[in-house]
């Protein structure tokens, strides 16, 4: 299973799609979405009783790979000039992090940082409190 080859954000999206009914966050290695990226999903509804009974009770975490994975982040860190995302085991295999962890360099103005910041603060902490991460500068 390769390692994420990308170690630079220069890109953050964060938006509600009300025909969808999802809000997003997207963080991407270069300015044009291309290149490796992550991209965190959850509903703008309620978890349901079916979401719970599935695992799909919480956020959905989707790479550049088309891994997907339902949770599966223990940890997260984030500060002006990194992020650091560390995931369960599953998760981890899922989206092809050999290490389990993903460490980030954030190339990006204030502006961007603070959405990054709320961005993982509204996804992360969704749904099912047993697959929230701990969170360290957030």
């Amino acid at each position: 299973m390769p390692t994420p080859t990308w170690r630079t954000v220069t890109t953050v999206t964060t938006g509600e799609n009300t025909t969808d009914r999802v809000f997003t966050l997207g963080i991407a290695e270069n300015l044009d979405g291309s290149g490796g990226h992550l991209i965190v999903q959850t509903s703008l509804q309620p978890p349901t009783d079916q979401d719970a009974a599935t695992g799909m009770d919480t956020y959905c975490v989707m790479d550049d790979e088309g891994g997907v994975q339902y949770g599966g982040i223990e940890h997260v860190e984030l500060d002006d000039t990194q992020l650091t995302i560390r995931f369960t085991d599953d998760a981890a295999s899922e989206l092809s992090v050999d290490d389990g962890e993903l460490q980030l360099e954030l190339d990006l103005d204030g502006d961007a940082v603070s959405r990054l910041r709320d961005g993982l603060r509204r996804t992360l902490t969704y749904g099912n409190p047993d697959q929230q991460p701990t969170f360290v500068g957030l």
